[in-house]
């Protein structure tokens, strides 16, 4: 195999190949890119760690074809530090070292045999629709932090439900102590379904996505969901089981309701969380909440660990009662980060019950949930 591709031209392939490499296997074919070059000029770039796999089709100049595969790592490390210019490949098929040259820069690597590397899966389509890359890393950004790091009990809260009804897209994420749903508007005519997408994916998938309309082909198998960006395409697995019944939790009606701007929320939490990530017994989970107490169109915001105490005072917009309530102050500081509007709409209903944000135009484009943590006098 030989082919000439430029510096800057393979630096974006192998940045977004590299998404799908596995970073501790005890496969060495896993922590590869696979090099798939065809006579026509046509060269396919392949990271798959069985979970997760990137093709990307690119046109270079293939003066023969072949097939490699490379450390994904070293032959990254190489090309990026490699003078600017065209980036040559030459492959020895009898042996698979690799050439890799560039100005009067030359590496000479042992690459391995594609033989053992697992393809790309095959999609028997269910479904597909289409989205515009701003819009797909919007709901992902918005719901990305409230997906479980850890399987537990409940493994399918390690993914993001997508669920299609009424040609929206409903994107749901908890991880059992909080809950995000995020609403979408879907330009294709789509019969409603649902899929469950694995954190892992969507946090890289975050990585590739650009804030911008170009459109992404969302195509869903029993198994497996493929994301079709054109000239590269994201395969994965999908999770099995039942997603939580998120609709009747954020039905509930709440008695209490609070309109703040919510820079002025965030700046309280984050003097708060100073104090809790100073003290390791604080950061502990749920070990030091910060307490809301509500009362005359105002929030006193406090916080006491062994370290200190903070005491803070918001102005809002209060209706409906008095409370005084607990929480994870990482927890609701992640919720309003999530929301790009200046004012914030926050519902409550008791010391026991869920934190409730939303949007102050009263639609239901979002909506955040975070349990309470309860308090010790």
């Amino acid at each position: 195999m030989k082919l000439v591709c430029s510096k800057p031209q393979l630096m974006e392939i192998i940045n977004t190949v590299q998404r799908a490499i596995a970073p501790k296997t005890s496969l060495p074919i896993l922590e590869c890119i696979k090099i798939d070059a065809s006579g026509d000029g046509n060269v396919v770039f392949t990271g798959n760690n069985i979970d997760l796999c990137i093709e990307y089709n690119s046109e270079c100049f293939v003066t023969e074809g072949g097939t490699i595969a490379l450390a994904s790592k070293m032959f990254g490390e190489i090309v990026r530090r490699l003078p600017e210019g065209d980036v040559t490949i030459n492959v020895n098929p009898a042996n698979y070292v690799t050439k890799i040259q560039s100005g009067a820069s030359e590496f000479n690597i042992q690459g391995i045999s594609p033989d053992e590397f697992p393809s790309a899966p095959i999609l028997d389509e269910k479904f597909r629709f289409t989205f515009t890359q701003s819009a797909l890393r919007k709901v992902i950004r918005k719901t990305l932090a409230f997906i479980a790091q850890n399987e537990g009990k409940k493994p399918v809260l390690t993914g993001a439900l997508f669920e299609i009804k009424n040609n929206r897209l409903n994107v749901a994420a908890s991880d059992g102590r909080r809950l995000a749903v995020v609403r979408e508007e879907i330009k294709d005519t789509v019969s409603d379904n649902k899929l469950i997408v694995p954190g892992q994916t969507l946090r890289e998938l975050i990585k590739i996505l650009k804030d911008e309309d170009e459109p992404v082909t969302i195509i869903v198998s029993d198994r497996n969901v493929l994301f079709d960006f054109g000239y590269y395409q994201v395969y994965s697995r999908l999770l099995d089981g039942e997603f939580l019944k998120y609709e009747s939790i954020i039905s509930a009606v709440n008695s209490i309701s609070v309109i703040a701007e919510k820079r002025y929320i965030v700046d309280s939490l984050e003097r708060a969380l100073l104090l809790i990530n100073d003290d390791i017994s604080a950061k502990s989970e749920n070990k030091v909440p910060v307490r809301f107490n509500m009362a005359y169109n105002k929030i006193d915001v406090s916080c006491i660990t062994s370290k200190g105490q903070v005491n803070d005072t918001v102005n809002v917009e209060l209706d409906g009662g008095e409370l005084l309530i607990g929480f994870n102050c990482s927890f609701l500081l992640d919720a309003l980060s999530a929301c790009d509007e200046d004012k914030i709409r926050m519902e409550f209903s008791a010391p026991t019950s869920g934190c409730f944000i939303k949007s102050t135009t009263g639609d239901d484009s979002y909506t955040y949930m975070i349990l309470p943590v309860r308090l010790h006098e």
